[in-house]
């Protein structure tokens, strides 16, 4: 299944995206599938961009936010704020 989310690399922008969006995932007890399911996404897609090997479009990350009922402002800081956190980390 990968590392744990917490132990989750987020050293680049696009990984800690990606960390802030399995994390919205796991609280609410879902799978990769059903997100991807309902934001029009392949499973495979929505495997990268949670790893932070594909960067995901604008409509896609308005998806995402839209179906966890948040702003997508919210989900963009949420994301800083690990990629953040890893670069203090690292120093």
């Amino acid at each position: 299944m990968g590392r744990p989310i917490s132990k989750r690399k987020a050293d680049t922008r696009e990984r800690a995206l990606g960390a802030a969006i399995t994390e919205l995932r796991l609280k609410k007890g879902l799978s990769a599938q059903d997100v991807a399911e309902k934001v029009g996404l392949s499973d495979g897609h929505m495997n990268e961009i949670e790893t932070g090997k594909q960067n995901p479009t604008f409509r896609v990350l308005q998806a995402i936010a839209d179906f966890y009922r948040m702003r997508l402002s919210r989900l963009i800081a949420m994301a800083e704020k690990r990629y953040e956190r890893s670069r203090r980390l690292s120093r």
